[in-house]
């Protein structure tokens, strides 16, 4: 199988249409901290997990550098789409329920995180494991942790688990803003050497522990809008309420099927991604579906400060 750190022209032409259409997905979208990426040894991304698929393309805003991630391995059980992920340098990831000997296979995907350091590529792990779209995080796995242990130990060469926090101002809604913070890194030889004296159960909760409060400290940090200024804000919702209706009606073609496909889906987490897929498959469309989900945004929040 071809290695996912290996360079693919098709890959990097389509990373910009990719990174166009995530900005697109939002009235703004901010990565703050790329200072704080460490410019030796080894990185492993670790941020929490909230909005499904939308989260891994949000990180990959960080940098125009390629960047792998791992995924629940049940995905990868069809050939095609094995191939596919992985040439979108994602790999299988085996959890306790998937079965001992599913999970004894993650040694495998273990050694190509470590040839992905080794040839300069970061990778990405969902610190937490699953996603849940509400504030605060889900307890921190101590997988990625063991990742980086085994790479350090492999490469000789310090790994970096560096934070990254992922915020949106709505969950279940299309648009809104988006932040991208990056935390300070800390290596896992260094923390692990601090506790040797501990008991392995002890030092792990620590790792974890650690993750969890630096990711804490970048999330739920979305500032309030304004609340002022409605005797402006009603004449020109009125005034736009016909760009809306025609921009809603252009944008049809991407809005109704998600929102077709999004009322048979109980996971709700999945909202910025259905719209998502649909901007990548009709680009033509975009413009409108964009202006139209603004305005939008707008009257909610107009309908919000009335009451």
């Amino acid at each position: 199988m071809r290695k996912i750190w290996t360079r693919s022209f098709w890959y990097g032409i389509g990373r910009y249409y990719v990174d166009f259409c995530t900005r697109a997905s939002f009235s703004s979208v901010k990565v703050e901290g790329r200072e704080k990426i460490p410019a030796d040894g080894a990185v492993m991304f670790a941020p929490n997990h909230r909005c499904a698929l939308m989260d891994a393309l949000l990180v990959l805003l960080i940098s125009h550098r390629p960047i792998g991630f791992g995924a629940r391995m049940d995905i990868f059980s069809k050939p095609k789409i094995a191939a596919a992920l992985r040439w979108l340098r994602i790999l299988p990831i085996a959890r306790e329920r998937d079965g001992l000997r599913e999970v004894i296979r993650n040694y495998e995907t273990f050694d190509e995180i470590t040839e992905c350091f080794a040839h300069g590529m970061p990778f990405c792990l969902f610190s937490e494991g699953r996603h849940r779209a509400e504030a605060g995080m889900l307890p921190v796995h101590k997988g990625i942790f063991r990742v980086a242990r085994i790479a350090s130990e492999k490469l000789g060469c310090p790994v970096h688990i560096v934070p990254v926090g992922l915020d949106y101002e709505y969950f279940f809604r299309q648009g809104g803003r988006a932040v991208v913070r990056i935390g300070e890194p800390f290596e896992i030889n260094e923390f692990m050497d601090r506790h040797r004296s501990d008991s392995d159960a002890r030092m792990w909760k620590s790792l974890c522990d650690e993750l969890q409060g630096r990711l804490l400290s970048l999330i739920d940090r979305m500032p309030e809008r304004r609340h002022d200024l409605l005797a402006l804000r009603i004449p020109a919702a009125l005034l736009s309420l016909p760009v809306f209706a025609v921009c809603a009606a252009c944008a049809l073609p991407i809005w109704l099927p998600s929102c077709l496909l999004l009322r048979k889906m109980k996971d709700k987490a999945w909202t910025h991604t259905v719209y998502y897929a649909f901007r990548l498959l009709l680009p033509l469309f975009i413009p409108f579906q964009w202006l139209s989900s603004q305005l939008l945004n707008f009257y909610y929040r107009l309908i919000k400060d009335l009451r």
